[in-house]
């Protein structure tokens, strides 16, 4: 998520120096909640069995067929319950996106053994994007289909996959008046610092990040020794100051510190806006914030913003001995 030191710095040099710097643009957010009347525990369980019958039998094909929402379904959430760690609390984090091809039947279906094909050439391509990702304390974070073009019999699926450093997590002290006290005046970006202290590595997005994951995820729902947590049916939204008002955001490259009340206006604005104001707009009935990640960006426009990226997802309890724990992703099976 956050640029490297070096970066950084160079950005901030050039804000001072009132010069251009890198453009970064929002991605557009998901569309709402789909309803399903589906059984996610029989669909996850009957999926697991197939595939575990095609690694038995590899290259088998049978006449069998699914609708393609299911075969999509399937593939990401089963990833998710066997790769994806979201309890945990991540520093940075990196975006993965690769594409793949299902073949479909004219009416709107697959077979399933190209569903599980799919799955293991899904399986693979994270797998490669997980071990170059430059983290050393790594966990993927989430699975998710972004997109889907039908051609020539073929369905054109765009994946994306979200790596992160895994950090050491101390929840911050709260005060009275909101999270952020006297002391606690950032510039607007890490590793820039405080306003009075640029070396402290860090930065009002950082911060703010930290104490929306204390208050909205952290501590997670415990469960019994024999079973676990997963999070299913993952939706991802990305906004920043000039989706909703509030927001930090600024044309000023030279008044870059947030002193530690506004501070606290940006935090309970983005409070809102993860826990209501989305949640309302797309009816993410039973959704719940997952992953945090908010990173201070330069748009096209030179304006500066902090940019949110959100992950949802319905939590769910699974047997620890019918499904295991969470697996090794570089570790094949």
């Amino acid at each position: 998520m956050k640029n490297n030191l070096l970066k950084a710095m160079t950005l901030f040099c050039a804000l001072l120096a009132l010069s251009g710097c890198n453009k970064e643009g929002t991605r557009p957010s998901q569309n709402g909640n789909e309803q399903s009347s589906r059984n996610p525990i029989e669909q996850l369980r009957s999926f697991r069995e197939q595939i575990e019958t095609f690694k038995t039998n590899p290259g088998a094909k049978n006449s069998e067929t699914i609708t393609i929402d299911d075969a999509l379904w399937d593939i990401e959430n089963n990833f998710n319950l066997s790769f994806s760690d979201a309890e945990s609390y991540y520093s940075q984090t990196k975006e993965h996106e690769f594409t793949l091809y299902l073949p479909i039947t004219t009416d709107q279906r697959a077979l399933v053994s190209d569903a599980v094909n799919l799955y293991f050439q899904v399986t693979e391509q994270a797998r490669d994007a997980y071990a170059n990702d430059g983290f050393s304390q790594k966990g993927f974070i989430s699975l998710s289909v972004t997109n889907t073009e039908e051609t020539d019999g073929l369905l054109q699926v765009t994946f994306s996959g979200k790596t992160g450093e895994r950090s050491p997590y101390n929840p911050p002290i709260a005060h009275v008046d909101g999270p952020f006290g006297t002391d606690d005046n950032w510039l607007f970006a890490a590793p820039m610092g405080k306003c009075d202290d640029p070396d402290i590595p860090s930065g009002a997005d950082e911060q703010l990040q930290e104490h929306l994951y204390a208050e909205l995820i952290e501590p997670y729902v415990e469960t019994g020794e024999s079973v676990r947590n997963i999070y299913i049916d993952r939706k991802r939204f990305i906004f920043d100051g000039t989706t909703y008002p509030g927001v930090y955001y600024t044309t000023d490259p030279n008044h870059l510190c947030i002193e530690h009340e506004y501070m606290n206006d940006y935090y309970y604005t983005e409070r809102q806006i993860i826990t209501q104001t989305i949640p309302n707009q797309y009816h993410l009935e039973g959704y719940a914030p997952i992953s945090i990640a908010i990173e201070g960006i330069e748009l096209n426009n030179n304006a500066l913003t902090h940019r949110n990226e959100i992950e949802y997802g319905v939590r769910i309890e699974v047997s620890k001995d019918e499904f295991g724990e969470i697996e090794d992703l570089l570790i094949q099976q």
